[in-house]
């Protein structure tokens, strides 16, 4: 399991085995996190503000410490999320923010880049579904949840569908489902053994209340799941087939975990 500890500022990812028995931290003090993905293979991918730069951080056990790898993106573009693969392959989501082109500004950006060089493989032209890119943009919206699938291919979620790109940025296919909370939005995604689990926020007077749509791959519903009042203090951090969900917190320094199954 692999989770990023500390606060924005922290650029700090722990890796714990299932048990929490065994650890292994990646981190780079100097640099300001901004979003963290794992290859299959182990690889940890961290985007990074470094030296007023925008950079990927690519850790593994022989470089705890991080590679950095700058990013050869348009001037102003600022980013949201990534998603690596195993053959080099990242794709990045973000948006316009202080552009050459003041069109430009504010409108979404992907893009598939070289994690060898940092630079830009081929731009995508994508919409997500009801991600407002204005509102990401101010920080006044969640970015979209982001996820590399047992099959290889990238999932983009929307309020209503799932995108699925290819690791080459060909258009797959699209999942719809039915959202039971019209109004929250998808902050998370996760695609393991033949499932989708979809980590729903809706926001009700300031407080964000979390709860755990899991589908089949063809979009069908498996069930719609709030977390018990003993996970109310505990944050999601994988999805696992055999363990089913994984929560966890800190009590008094100590890291604590916690897996439930969906019933």
């Amino acid at each position: 399991m692999y989770f990023h500890v500390g606060g924005s500022s922290d650029t700090e990812i722990l890796r714990l085995s299932p048990d929490a028995n065994e650890g292994r931290t990646f981190k780079n003090p100097k640099a300001v996190f901004a979003d963290f993905s794992v290859t299959p293979a182990g690889e940890v991918y961290v985007l990074a503000g470094l030296d007023r730069e925008l950079k990927l951080l690519r850790f593994d056990d022989d470089n705890p410490n991080g590679d950095q790898i700058p990013l050869h993106l348009p001037q102003g573009v600022n980013a949201s999320n990534i998603v690596a693969s195993d053959n080099r392959t990242l794709l990045f989501f973000g948006f316009h923010e202080s552009p050459a082109d003041p069109k430009l500004k504010g409108k979404g950006y992907a893009a598939l880049i070289d994690t060898s060089s940092g630079a830009v493989r081929q731009e995508l032209h994508i919409t997500v579904p009801g991600v407002d890119i204005a509102k990401l943009a101010s920080g006044a919206a969640i970015a979209p949840g982001a996820a590399l699938g047992d099959d290889g291919n990238f999932y983009l979620a929307g309020s209503g569908e799932i995108l699925v790109l290819d690791e080459g940025g060909e258009f797959v296919r699209r999942i719809p489902f039915d959202n039971p909370q019209p109004k929250s939005v998808v902050s998370n995604l996760q695609v393991s053994g033949g499932l989708i689990i979809l980590t729903l926020s809706l926001d009700e007077n300031h407080q964000v209340h979390m709860s755990y749509l899991v589908l089949l791959s063809s979009g069908a519903t498996v069930g719609h799941y709030m977390p018990s009042e003993q996970l109310g203090e505990w944050g999601e951090t994988c999805y696992s087939p055999r363990r089913g969900m994984t929560f966890l917190k800190v009590d008094n320094h100590q890291i604590k975990l916690l897996t439930a199954q969906f019933p």
